[in-house]
């Protein structure tokens, strides 16, 4: 594992950051994938204020989700919904650049929407920048252990929660895997004991998309946490 161990979530989120405000400098659309989940909303309230509000050019970021729950974006289970309240509120951003799963839509047609728009807009469909987290099962996205195909030659995929049976779209580990960067950012202690295992066994054994899907021609690295990274070497 590629790793990076921050004294406090805040402290990577402030990291992530400081990184999109240096992507957004490049003079080209960058094309940038959030996760859901409670780290991920104290980067957004971070983005919201300064010196990041106005010293982020808000024009070359496109942000795109990794999974989104079928849902409208005024549910509280709306990833989308979550950072339109947390940032885009707050920014001068263009709807050209937020392309959001539209979860009130039905979700075959809302899969094939997602993934013309995916082909149509993010070149040879690598992204710049994915932002993953992990459940306490291994999950990340919307690829679920013992339910993800890793093979699956699509960009995107309906995916069933395991206990809930909510649907949502995911982007496919394919698409995933395309990325230049992957970034998992993972913290609190629910999660120490599967980095613990993630660490020291090989990925080939376990049953977890979270230690399978690594960036095949770019960069995979860990954003923990010292209360995650509590067991690790």
């Amino acid at each position: 594992m590629n790793t990076l161990i921050f004294p406090t979530a805040q402290n990577a989120v402030e990291k992530i950051a400081q990184e999109l405000q240096l992507y957004s400098r490049q003079n080209r659309a960058v094309h940038i994938s959030l996760s859901g989940g409670s780290t991920p909303k104290l980067l957004f309230k971070t983005l919201a204020q300064a010196p990041y509000i106005t010293g982020i050019n808000w024009a070359n970021l496109h942000f795109w989700w990794g999974d989104d729950r079928m849902v409208p974006p005024h549910d509280p289970e709306s990833n989308y919904g979550e950072v339109q309240k947390l940032l885009f509120d707050h920014i001068q951003i263009s709807t050209e650049n937020i392309h959001r799963i539209r979860g009130e839509d039905d979700v075959e047609q809302e899969l094939a929407r997602f993934s013309q728009e995916l082909t149509a807009c993010v070149p040879n469909q690598q992204f710049d920048w994915i932002i993953l987290g992990m459940g306490t099962d291994g999950h990340t996205a919307s690829l679920f252990p013992h339910q993800t195909d890793f093979a699956d030659p699509n960009l995107a995929v309906i995916a069933k929660h395991p206990e809930s049976g909510q649907l949502r779209i995911s982007k496919t580990a394919k698409l995933l895997e395309q990325a230049k960067r992957i970034t998992y950012l993972v913290t609190g202690s629910s999660k120490a004991d599967i980095l613990r295992e993630i660490q020291t066994t090989s990925a080939e054994n376990l049953p977890y998309p979270a230690a399978k899907i690594k960036a095949k021609n770019g960069i995979t690295e860990w954003y923990l946490d010292k209360d995650a990274a509590k067991l690790l070497d």
